[in-house]
């Protein structure tokens, strides 16, 4: 199982930094709630959220001096795949084998009895080793020249191409966006859901491409490698990356500053060296 930082962009939410697992189909996956140590008695909510749909709830788990006492699962959710314990730290929910229908956002909520609401979430894709989607080809670039100023929008762009002919399921596509730091041990991932099957255009009766596009207002933080990948078929297929520089504005003032005064001095060095050099050639022409 593969765990990443994942920045989900949903609707009408913004960014939101939460975990990613990635399991293959037939695993079992894990999702922990933390609880807190100031509040014994809780009800927790289990939820699972599609994109695009509205939340579905799992299981409702009643929790007092931080042992669990009740859960009921929901009468549409079969309560032999899940499992639910608890110990003094975590509520823990537990999928015992993944199907590719199980991709979503399951989010934690914790009710008090004071009112408080706190909520969590981990994003889950499960993929699938015998579906390939190698016939398919991403491309991607930086829409704008590196280095990138910092308060300045970087404008990326990915291109898919789509082959309906030799992948079955090429009409159900998300995009994702990656992003590689120097000094984190996992990717950061932006998701675009608001990009799916964005200026599609056909190539022939079987192919199509699509262009995606992401735009991010960048700061000194923001330097490193960002990909695009289109994950369909229960599997990712990654593009080859783009990497952006970022230069702060007093650096890249102070960078201008010292270009412009270089050409200065070395323009005026020149000027200097052809005047003696025309003025030693008029005296050198005088003499003869």
């Amino acid at each position: 199982m593969i765990v990443l930082l994942v920045t989900l962009l949903l609707l009408h939410r913004g960014y939101t930094l939460v975990p990613m697992n990635i399991v293959q189909t037939g695993e079992s996956v894990t999702f922990k709630c933390a609880l807190p140590s100031e509040f014994n008695d809780r009800d927790v909510y289990w939820y699972k959220q599609r994109p695009g749909d509205t939340l579905t709830l799992i299981v409702r788990v009643s929790l007092r001096q931080h042992k669990l006492t009740t859960h009921k699962f929901e009468p549409e959710i079969p309560d032999s795949r899940w499992e639910v314990n608890n110990d003094q730290k975590f509520n823990r929910l537990t999928l015992l084998k993944a199907s590719s229908s199980d991709d979503g956002l399951y989010h934690c909520e914790l009710s008090a009895w004071t009112g408080s609401i706190e909520w969590s979430g981990t994003y889950l894709m499960v993929t699938d080793n015998t579906v390939r989607i190698s016939n398919n080809i991403v491309i991607q670039q930086l829409a704008v020249s590196n280095p990138v100023r910092s308060g300045d929008t970087a404008d990326f762009q990915c291109s898919v191409l789509f082959d309906s002919e030799k992948m079955a399921c090429s009409e159900d596509f998300s995009m994702f966006w990656f992003q590689a730091k120097s000094n984190n041990i996992y990717p950061n991932m932006i998701y675009t859901e608001g990009n799916k099957h964005h200026e599609c255009e056909k190539k022939s009766d079987s192919e199509k491409s699509c262009m995606f596009n992401f735009s991010k207002v960048v700061n000194s933080s923001d330097s490193g490698i960002f990909y695009c990948a289109v994950a369909s078929c229960g599997k990712i297929l990654f593009g080859n990356g783009t990497k952006l520089e970022i230069v702060d504005n007093t650096s890249f003032e102070s960078t201008v500053l010292v270009t412009t005064v270089s050409c200065l001095i070395s323009s005026l060095i020149l000027n200097i060296f052809l005047f003696f050099y025309r003025a030693q050639r008029a005296g050198h022409q005088r003499s003869h």
